[in-house]
C-alpha cells in the first residue's frame, strides 16, 4: 500500500519532502503540466487495505480476486474463477474512468484490473493506455510474473530483478513513507522514546504483528546474556506476544537496558534512534533501512511466498549492508554474537555506508516523472558511432 499511497499523494499535488519528490530546483512540490488529472484506487474489499484507503479519501472501487494458487487443482480453479469474475467487474470501472496509466502495486488484487485493461487496450477501447507493474522484491511474485506480458514497464529497486523482466524493467527504487525521511535527530528520537540519548541503540521488530521467533530469541538473550556496556535495546514485540514478554521481564529483571513496547505508530522515531535494526527482510522494510542508512541483522521470514525475503536479504548481505541469520538457526546465542560482530565500530560504520548506497532517494520523483512526461514504455535510442 505504501508505494500506492506515496504515488497518490504526489499526483494529487500534496506537499512532498524536499529532495525526495522535488524537482531539481529544490521546490518542495512536484510540478505538473496541468491540474486535470484524476486518481482512482481499485482493489479488493476488506482488511487493512480498505481501511487505509478510506482514511486517505482517495476515490476507490473494489473487485473480487484471489491468489493464483498452485497448491491443489481446487484452489487453482477457485483462483481462476475469482479473478475471471474480477475482470468482469473491472471492465465497467475502466470503461467509465478511462485511465491513461494503470499502475499495479503488486499482489493478486492487481490481476483483474490489469487483465481488464490489457483486454480493453487490445480491443481499442483504451487506446494508448500504459500499464506499469511495481515489483518491490528481488524476485517477482506469481502475480507480477503472470501480468508481465501485459505491462509496458516494471518498476523496482533491485538491478537483479531485470533478469525476470528484461528491457521492460526500470530501476526506480521503492517510495518510502515521507515521515521516515523527515526524521528527528538521534538524540531527540531517543528522548521521545524514553531511551538514554547517550547509548548505542538496537531496534528489534517483526512487523505489525511481531515475529515469534525473533521475540523468543531476543527475550532469551536479554534474560541470560549481559548486553555490552553502553548499549540498549528497543523491542517492538507486536500485540500478540507483548503480554507474556512483559511478564517474563518482570520475573527475570536484570541490569540490561531494554525497553519493550507492543507497537510503535511512529517508526521514523525508531529508525532515527537506532544504530542497528534486527528485523525481517520485507521489501518495504529494506527500502526504509536503505533510505535512512541503517545497518541491520536480517532474519528472513521462512514462509514468505517464493522465499522472497531470503533473496531480498541476500542482496543486502552481498553489498555488506547487513548480516543474515537463518530463522531456523536463530536463538539467543546466534543473535547475541551477530550483534557483537555488527557493533564493532569499523563494521558498523561500513555497514551504514553500504546500506545508504542501496537507497533510491528519488524513487517517487522518478516514477512521477515517467508518468507526467509520458516516458512509460520508451526505450533509450541506440546510438552508433
Amino acid at each position: 500500500m505504501y508505494p500506492a499511497l506515496s504515488l497518490a499523494q504526489a499526483l494529487s499535488g500534496a506537499p512532498a519532502d524536499p529532495g525526495v519528490c522535488a524537482p531539481e530546483d529544490g521546490e518542495p512540490r512536484l510540478a505538473f503540466p496541468n491540474d486535470d488529472h484524476e486518481l482512482l484506487f481499485v482493489g479488493t474489499r476488506g482488511g487493512m487495505e480498505t481501511q487505509i484507503v478510506a482514511r486517505t479519501h482517495i476515490p476507490a472501487q473494489y473487485v473480487r480476486s484471489r491468489p493464483l494458487s498452485r497448491s491443489s487443482f481446487t484452489d487453482a480453479a477457485s483462483g481462476v474463477a475469482a479473478n475471471a469474475l474480477g475482470v468482469t467487474e473491472a471492465l465497467p470501472i475502466l470503461r467509465k474512468f478511462k485511465p491513461q496509466v494503470v499502475i499495479a502495486t503488486g499482489g493478486y488484487a492487481s490481476v483483474p484490473v490489469v487483465m481488464a485493461a490489457a483486454t480493453m487496450r487490445a480491443s481499442g477501447m483504451l487506446r494508448g493506455t500504459k500499464i506499469v507493474l511495481i515489483e518491490p522484491n528481488v524476485e517477482p511474485g506469481r502475480a507480477n510474473r503472470f501480468m508481465a506480458g501485459a505491462a509496458d514497464e516494471v518498476w523496482g529497486a533491485f538491478e537483479e530483478t531485470r533478469a525476470f523482466f528484461g528491457p521492460k524493467f526500470v530501476v526506480t527504487g521503492i517510495p518510502v513513507r515521507p515521515d521516515i525521511l523527515a526524521r528527528p535527530t538521534q538524540v531527540e528520537a531517543r528522548r521521545s522514546l524514553g531511551l538514554d540519548p547517550k547509548l548505542a541503540t538496537a531496534i528489534v521488530f517483526g512487523g505489525s504483528q511481531g515475529a515469534r521467533s525473533i521475540n523468543v530469541a531476543l527475550s532469551q538473550m536479554v534474560a541470560h546474556r549481559r548486553l555490552p556496556a553502553g548499549f540498549q535495546v528497543l523491542h517492538i514485540a507486536g500485540e500478540r506476544d507483548y503480554e507474556w514478554m512483559a511478564v517474563e521481564r518482570k520475573l527475570e529483571a536484570n541490569e540490561n537496558r531494554y525497553r519493550l513496547v507492543p507497537y510503535l505508530d511512529k517508526m521514523a522515531l525508531a529508525y532515527a534512534a537506532a544504530d542497528i535494526a534486527v528485523c525481517r527482510a520485507g521489501a518495504s522494510t529494506l527500502a526504509e533501512l536503505a533510505a535512512v542508512g541503517l545497518p541491520s541483522i536480517l532474519i528472513p521470514y521462512p514462509h514468505a511466498a517464493g522465499d522472497h525475503q531470503r533473496k531480498n536479504a541476500a542482496v543486502f548481505v552481498r553489498h555488506e549492508a547487513a548480516i543474515e541469520i537463518d530463522d531456523k538457526k536463530l536463538d539467543a546465542d546466534s543473535l547475541y554474537w551477530a550483534l557483537i560482530e555488527a557493533l564493532k565500530p569499523e563494521r558498523l560504520s561500513a555497514m551504514r555506508l553500504h546500506a545508504a548506497a542501496l537507497a533510491h532517494p528519488r524513487a517517487l520523483a522518478t516514477m512521477i516523472e515517467r508518468i507526467v512526461k509520458s516516458d512509460i514504455g520508451r526505450r533509450p535510442a541506440k546510438v552508433t558511432t
